[in-house]
């Protein structure tokens, strides 16, 4: 119902808050006059606890005071969408790259970040190792398959190698 916190408010959404909190505002009256009701229509010697009287004070001052309570928390959310998150973020940004560039830090992790690099280039350079002999057997096998045969060498396939080549005798 209510948009969540850093997404920007939009017309539907302050008009779908506005309607939810018409329709709190309903119910905190209908359960005012609920809580109310015997205190005022009847005239028994037992006056109303204490905890009645709270909620109805407390009712009563959010209907005294109601819409600037909701003015007071939609200026509160436009505070923090337009100057504490960029204000937080940048400074978590700043945060980490002081942390990122710290000496101490980098010192520690040069010879390991070292090590990780050679690994991966080892790595890197075996699959160009494969992938050339790969590229060279097709590179092999699709010149054998577009290579032109003498008639002598049909000849010889489609005797399955039995007989005798041209030229020779038996």
């Amino acid at each position: 119902i209510f948009p969540s916190f850093g997404q920007k408010i939009s017309l539907e959404a302050l008009e779908r808050s506005a309607a939810t909190l018409v329709i709190v505002f309903y119910y905190i009256t209908y359960i005012n006059n609920i809580i109310t009701f015997p205190a005022r229509n009847c005239m028994c010697s037992n006056p109303p606890t204490m905890t009645t009287e709270y909620i109805h004070n407390f009712l009563l001052y959010l209907h005294k005071n109601a819409w600037t309570i909701i003015l007071i928390l939609f200026i509160g959310y436009l505070c923090k969408i337009y100057f504490v998150e960029p204000f937080l973020s940048e400074y978590q940004a700043k945060q980490s790259y002081k942390d990122a560039t710290n000496p101490d830090r980098v010192a520690v992790l040069t010879p390991d970040m070292r090590r990780v690099r050679a690994k991966q280039q080892e790595i890197a350079m075996q699959r160009a190792i494969d992938a050339a002999e790969e590229r060279r057997k097709k590179l092999a096998e699709e010149k054998l398959r577009k290579r032109v045969k003498s008639p002598e060498e049909e000849r010889w396939e489609r005797l399955r190698g039995e007989g005798n080549r041209l030229g020779e005798e038996e």
